[in-house]
């Protein structure tokens, strides 16, 4: 319902604002005198973009309908009183399109907002340094609540730069070095993002451990930032990156092609510079190359990392990469995940060590035609991980090893069937695990009971099914042993 208005006029535009109401309309098809109101909306970008928002505020847009230019509003919400853009009406979602304007959504140095059920669009005439939806800020402090959820975000062609300033479908990034800078509560959740280059969702700080994007300095981390149900297609880089971030949670995101036109090195779903990130629940699928091209990363300096309950497929560059070069990755987890048809490498290493890792309870399923390094050190560099109640299933053609040259890996309590035993390895079982379609182990598998126990295995498997203390668990992702 819409509040009662007082009109006052605005010199500057030459519109009429409603200055007492917390609802303005859009709709960029309206032939009529803008004021903002249903029945004479406001029809354009610029028009948006001049108003004084103020909390509580909220604008609308007309659903089937289409603006061109940035949507870059003006303002912050408050505590429990956030301005939020959205649809109205029937039909598809109102489009924003960028024309290849830098951005085709904006916010810089604002907080309390919401932007809600867009259509994004940002296509230029030759690739550039673009995005579709863009959040930041600057030598701001800690900026509160920024939810962006039900947002169709297609057809960015960007250039392929990532961090800061770096092309995407949906970004948001701190920048700066003087004033320490945070995003405190953000929600991404539901989106799409297809045909983006060079990301699909990409979080970055320069307040950073590593010193990526700025000289090294105090390590500043965002709090609480969900990522979640988002689907993420065809991106040209990095699926969804979350950087500089502590107790953030990625669950329940769909991503299906990426690494497709990058020249550099990208992953599908991976972490950086944060601590006691969750990653889980999630697919990914359809990565390309072998820079990196793998469905997962634990990347530098990521201290206790979990990626668990996620399902990995036909990824060019393989299942997961434990990244360090010059910094460090200490507690980092995977458990529980399934790897099929994964190429190239099951657990990859970059050059540096790695403090602590521990890898158990996955199950691998290298199939006909596919080969893979289960898991490769590239080089002699000690690297503290165990790897444990992991099985390995090779099925016909192509073959599957193991490459290890640190002496750091700890090989315990692994089904491997169909690929030569490492050496080194104890307790390693090796008949046929008697996998179902579905990967579920069946009864007389090898594999059950012949786990050794891990304190904090998360309690539940892959399916869902408890993990008994009672007895030893069974071997790879599926718990059938009920002791």
């Amino acid at each position: 319902m819409i509040k009662t208005l007082i009109v006052v006029g605005l010199a500057a535009t030459g519109l009429t604002a409603l200055a007492q109401s917390n609802t303005y309309y859009v709709d960029c098809q309206s032939t009529k005198a803008p004021k903002g109101t249903l029945l004479r909306p406001l029809n354009s970008l610029n028009q948006v973009n001049k108003l004084a928002l103020k909390p509580g505020d909220r604008v609308l847009f007309k659903r089937g309908s289409a603006c061109t230019g940035t949507l870059a509003p003006k303002g912050s919400g408050a505590a429990g009183s956030p301005i939020v853009v959205d649809a109205h009406g029937q039909g598809a979602k109102p489009r924003i399109q960028g024309g290849g304007a830098e951005d085709a959504v904006m916010l810089h140095n604002q907080q309390q907002w919401e932007i809600r059920n867009l259509e994004v669009t940002n296509t230029g005439a030759t690739a550039g340094k673009r995005r579709g939806v863009r959040v930041s800020a600057r030598d701001a402090g800690t900026l509160r609540h920024i939810v962006l959820s039900g947002l169709d975000v297609h057809d960015v062609n960007g250039d392929d730069t990532k961090d800061e300033y770096g092309s995407a479908g949906i970004t948001m990034w701190v920048e700066g070095n003087t004033t320490p800078t945070i995003f405190d509560d953000v929600q991404i959740t539901g989106n799409t993002v297809t045909r983006a280059d060079r990301s699909g969702i990409f979080l970055f700080s320069s307040w950073n451990r590593s010193g990526w994007g700025k000289e090294p300095g105090p390590y500043r981390p965002w709090t609480g930032v969900k990522v979640a149900g988002n689907t993420v297609t065809d991106v040209g880089g990095d699926g969804i990156v979350l950087g500089s971030v502590a107790g953030a949670v990625a669950e329940h995101n769909r991503v299906d092609g990426f690494q497709r036109r990058s020249q550099g090195y990208s992953a599908g779903l991976w972490t950086h510079n944060s601590d006691n990130v969750l990653i889980q629940f999630n697919e990914v699928s359809g990565g390309e190359t072998t820079r990196d091209g793998m469905a997962f990363d634990v990347d530098e300096n990521a201290f206790g990392a979990i990626f668990q309950y996620n399902h990995s497929h036909d990824n060019a560059g393989g299942f997961a990469l434990l990244c360090n070069a010059s910094g460090a990755i200490r507690g980092a987890v995977l458990r529980y995940n399934l790897s099929v048809d994964d190429h190239y490498r099951g657990i990859e290493n970059c050059s540096g060590a790695i403090e602590s890792a521990a890898v158990y309870n996955n199950t691998f399923v290298i199939g006909d035609g596919v080969s893979q390094t289960v898991v490769n050190e590239n080089n002699t560099t000690r690297r503290n991980v165990s790897f444990a109640n992991n099985l390995v299933l090779k099925r016909g053609s192509g073959t599957a090893s193991f490459q290890l040259r640190s002496g750091g890996y700890t090989l315990e309590n692994n089904l491997v069937h169909g690929a030569p035993v490492p050496a080194g390895a104890v307790g390693t079982v090796t008949g046929d695990p008697l996998l179902t379609a579905d990967l579920k182990l069946q009864p007389g598998s090898p594999a059950l009971q012949a786990g050794k126990s891990i304190d904090g295995n998360g309690g539940r498997d892959y399916f869902g099914n408890p993990i008994p203390a009672a007895c030893p668990p069974d071997i790879g992702a599926h718990q059938l042993s009920t002791c």
